[in-house]
């Protein structure tokens, strides 16, 4: 065969093939070793799987243990005894120590008889609670205590109830001194709660109290900001005074028998713990409280006055701050006049300390001040006005049986309370005008007898026109013929008919002349009136027989017999 034209085949050019591109070699290890695997053999699990085996076995019990141990213990409804929630009761959790404290009060509710056993070791560890940092855990304690513990713990005996309630008022009064308000106000409510359950513990702590109510009512933020919490302190604040009023008054009485016992008696200790009155509130640290509460009441009466008048609505939480402001200075002062009025003869006191002049030097400055507040409430139409202005003539009545004329003239006084009655003739609110006169009209035969005459003649023409126009039905019928007995019978006012000027006696006339009209309406529709002018009228028949025949005539004209 022929051979085409061309390149030879064969020879060394033909035996060379070309040569393969090598691969590059890889640096560095392998990432994944590659396995052969062969036929029927299982791949090993990888070394990141997770055992999904699952083992059991039965556990036996024959009782469960913590049930055999709580067996005929008191639990709550979560089970948890009252040891165990106690500890919970100082939990870092809030929401912890809110469950516990409603699980100890499901509990004492449920088992009476845990209360009884172990209050005092609750008030140990709830005591902590008066200034925990939750509102609520906080409130929660002060239903629980008023509620339950502090009814099971009057049962108990004095010297057991005092010993537990110096721990409780270590807290309450450490709680007035706190940084934060909200605590020191609920602090204040924990003592009014003392106050109000337990008096007799109160004089112990009487000083430390009243230095945390200076200090907190000092301060500008309780004025100025959210006034319910002013009215709380306040509210407080009228009850502890309330109590020191009560028991310098009984002070004030049993040192008027204190003349007619043995001297050997005089030194006999008569301390009695469950008598409210035992404490010895007098003492010079806690008037000067009282006299540092004055200053600061007259400065918070300013303050809400500007405010409720500015106002062009009623500010319901200024007029109750104002009112209450007012209760307290007029307890203050009934406290500093039966201290004016003890005997000098009084043991370990000075003759001129917290007398009248002491009165009249320290007190009546800071009242003075309240005549500006009267002339503005005066200007002012609306019926709450009345009532403030009402309450501030209450207030001087009470002092003027120991002012003198130089810090308040009686005239002035006297037109002031003639305006009031005057006044309460055309008030829309009848209900209002009943509630709050009664105060005024038993100050009325006090001030009638201190005053000067030419000072009279408004207060009794006043006085005078609000009796007649008085119905038989109305509240203010019997401190009515209260004030008219008290001016008419020689036992009450200590003066006689023969004594009296003609005005006065004229005034009297027009009283008697009362009495038949006021016992005729009341007979159907008020029984207690129809009494008390029976009664009346009896001691005025035993009184007139002894004056002359021209004082006779008001009385005989009450049987419709003509006097010649």
């Amino acid at each position: 065969p022929t051979r085409a034209m061309g390149r030879p085949t064969g020879g060394a050019s033909a035996s060379k093939k070309p040569k393969a591109k090598s691969k590059p070699k890889q640096r560095g290890g392998v990432d994944f070793k590659k396995y052969k695997h062969k036929v029927g053999r299982k791949l090993p699990p990888p070394k990141n799987a997770t055992n999904t085996e699952i083992k059991s076995k039965m556990i036996v019990l024959p009782e469960q243990t913590m049930a055999s141990e709580r067996a005929g213990m008191a639990v709550n409804k979560r089970g948890l005894t009252l040891r165990e929630l106690l500890q919970q009761t100082v939990h870092y959790n809030p929401k912890v120590r809110r469950a516990a404290m409603n699980g100890i009060k499901d509990l004492v509710t449920k088992h009476p008889a845990e209360l009884k056993l172990h209050k005092v070791a609750m008030i140990e560890k709830l005591q902590e609670r008066i200034c925990d940092s939750d509102k609520v855990v906080r409130d929660s304690l002060y239903s629980l205590l008023q509620s339950l513990v502090f009814p099971s713990l009057k049962e108990d005996n004095a010297m057991s109830t005092r010993s537990t309630l110096s721990l409780l008022m270590a807290n309450v009064l450490n709680g007035m001194t706190h940084l934060s308000m909200d605590i020191q106000l609920m602090a204040f409510r924990f003592l009014e709660l003392v106050v109000l359950n337990f008096p007799s513990s109160f004089p112990r702590y009487a000083e430390q109290a009243f230095n945390n109510f200076v200090a907190v009512l000092s301060n500008d933020r309780i004025h100025l900001q959210d006034k319910s919490k002013l009215n709380s302190i306040l509210a407080g604040l009228a009850h502890c005074l309330s109590l020191v009023a009560r028991v310098t008054e009984n002070d004030d009485a049993s040192n008027r028998l204190v003349q007619n016992r043995p001297m050997g008696e005089l030194w006999k200790p008569t301390l009695d713990e469950d008598n409210p009155g035992s404490g010895a509130f007098a003492t010079s640290d806690v008037l000067m409280k009282l006299q540092n509460l004055i200053r600061i009441l007259v400065n918070s009466i300013e303050v809400s006055a500007s405010e409720i008048c500015a106002k062009p609505a009623n500010d319901a939480q200024s007029s109750e701050a104002l009112l209450s402001a007012l209760h307290c200075l007029h307890l203050i002062c009934t406290t500093f006049i039966h201290e004016a009025k003890k005997s000098q003869m009084e043991f370990g006191r000075s003759k001129t300390q917290f007398g009248s002049d002491w009165l009249n030097s320290s007190v009546l400055v800071y009242l003075k001040k309240l005549w500006g507040v009267k002339c503005l409430f005066h200007e002012k139409g609306d019926d709450r006005f009345f009532v403030f202005n009402l309450k501030i003539a209450e207030l001087f009545l009470c002092l003027s049986t120991c002012v003198d004329d130089t810090m308040f003239p009686a005239e002035e006084l006297c037109q002031f309370v003639s305006s009031l009655f005057a006044k309460s003739k055309v008030l829309r609110n009848k209900d209002l005008m009943e509630t709050h006169l009664s105060p005024l009209i038993t100050c009325i035969p006090g001030l009638i007898a201190s005053c000067a005459d030419d000072s009279k003649g408004y207060l009794l023409e006043a006085f005078t026109d609000a009796f007649r126009d008085s119905k038989v039905d109305c509240k203010l019928m019997l401190p009515y013929l209260d004030a008219v007995r008290e001016m008419l019978l020689p036992e009450k006012s200590g003066i006689w008919f023969t004594e009296i000027d003609l005005g006065l006696s004229e005034y009297r006339s027009a009283w008697i002349s009362e009495l038949p009209r006021i016992l005729l309406q009341s007979i159907d529709k008020a029984p207690s009136v129809t009494k008390v002018v029976l009664e009346l009228l009896l001691k005025i028949g035993q009184y007139f027989p002894t004056t002359e025949f021209g004082n006779l005539r008001p009385f005989i004209q009450l049987f419709g017999t003509k006097c010649k």
